[in-house]
């Protein structure tokens, strides 16, 4: 799923799936990003609850991706997608 490029550290994928997932970091708040070329996280459009909503996360030294739920507050990148 990782996009075979713009990945730290040789982190690149293959993105044999087309999803092309790319390493935007995440902002904290106040303007400040961080971690962009080693984490991208991917909003979902469904809730954990009130204040928390999932997301799917990608990490540059590992295979894996994973679903979480976390603080709205946070900023991750949103994945658009043209019917």
């Amino acid at each position: 799923m990782k996009a075979a490029s713009r990945w730290n550290n040789n982190g690149n994928g293959t993105d044999e799936y087309g999803f092309s997932a790319l390493p935007g970091g995440l902002g904290i708040g106040g303007g400040v990003f961080s971690n962009g070329g080693d984490y991208g996280a991917w909003w979902s459009a469904s809730e954990y609850d009130s204040y928390n909503v999932y997301y799917s996360a990608m990490i540059v030294d590992r295979e894996v991706a994973g679903w979480n739920d976390g603080d709205k507050g946070v900023l991750f990148s949103v994945r658009c997608l043209q019917d």
